[in-house]
């Protein structure tokens, strides 16, 4: 399979895949990679390690679960 091809497959998402979600721990992940400001990113960084010890990508979608929420 060459890169045309992965590029096709990650684009096939339907309304009802981006939509649907139960929320439970063991629900298939997707990588999503972004760019953060440098302070933004330091400041998650202590916030997850030294402050709640907890990681960041746990703190990242407790707060996306949250946006989402009070969008519905």
């Amino acid at each position: 399979m060459d890169s045309d091809d992965l590029n096709q497959n990650r684009n096939k998402e339907t309304l009802s895949d981006l939509t649907e979600g139960s929320g439970e721990e063991n629900e298939p992940t997707k990588r999503y990679t972004l760019d953060l400001p440098q302070s933004l990113h330091k400041w998650l960084k202590k916030q997850a390690v030294i402050e709640e010890e907890r990681s960041m990508k746990e703190i990242t979608i407790e707060a996306l679960r949250e946006y989402k929420q009070s969008r519905e």
